[in-house]
């Protein structure tokens, strides 16, 4: 699930943080990253009801999406001094979702997840099949991206999605992600995304998945 929020005004200087490849030695920081920031992500607060356990219960998650993003897809994080800021999981088109091998390959990782999610793990089994039937098999898909909470608003989201368009459009391919987080739909209709189809309904009065696609551009 893709989050992030504004983005600073046009007359305030780019943050000073880099952005490359993310390597396994940093994963476990890049997860904790993504669980801070999406932690109060309308679809993570119905999945993950208890707060306490919110946040660790997605860091499971996000290592395991992750370590799969590093064999099978792309990720990038921006860093400052060396710490990961950032984060951002790309699969190019046909690489998500995930085959039964990759399952079978994270197994120790479901299973971990399973543990840590417990009653709510079925919930998150829906909620994987309801992203995974939306994803369409010709776009580059922004599965999670998301900016450490004490330092959004500062254009670390926009540095992380400016690389991605650089892997999209060098084969002049759609994009397509996802958002529970109604707030972040004028932040992606900015960076070119725009709604696909209706909006599905993880509970009866939301929240709801939030599709998003953005149209194939040649590489500038």
């Amino acid at each position: 699930m893709a989050a992030t929020p504004s983005e600073p005004p046009a007359s305030r200087p780019a943050p000073p943080d880099v952005v490359e490849p993310l390597t396994r030695a940093d994963l476990p920081a890049a997860a904790a990253v993504l669980a801070a920031a999406l932690a109060d992500d309308p679809g993570f607060r119905h999945l993950f009801p208890v707060d306490s356990r919110r946040e660790s219960e997605l860091r499971a998650l996000y290592r395991m999406t992750l370590s799969d993003a590093l064999r099978y897809g792309l990720t990038y994080v921006t860093k400052l001094d060396g710490v990961v800021t950032g984060a951002v999981a790309l699969y190019a088109p046909g690489g998500y979702p995930m085959t039964a091998a990759r399952w079978w390959r994270q197994a120790f990782r479901i299973a971990a997840i399973a543990l840590r999610t417990r009653e709510h793990s079925f919930g998150l089994i829906k909620f994987g099949d309801l992203t995974a039937e939306g994803v369409p098999a010709d776009a580059w898909y922004v599965e999670a991206l998301g900016v450490r909470p004490d330092l959004q608003r500062a254009g670390r989201g926009k540095l992380l999605m400016a690389r991605v368009f650089a892997d999209i459009d060098a084969g002049e391919a759609p994009g397509y992600l996802e958002t529970t987080k109604p707030l972040n739909v004028t932040y992606y209709s900015a960076l070119g995304y725009a709604e696909t189809s209706a909006r599905v309904a993880l509970a009866p009065e939301g929240p709801w998945i939030i599709p998003m696609a953005r149209h194939p551009r040649k590489a500038a």
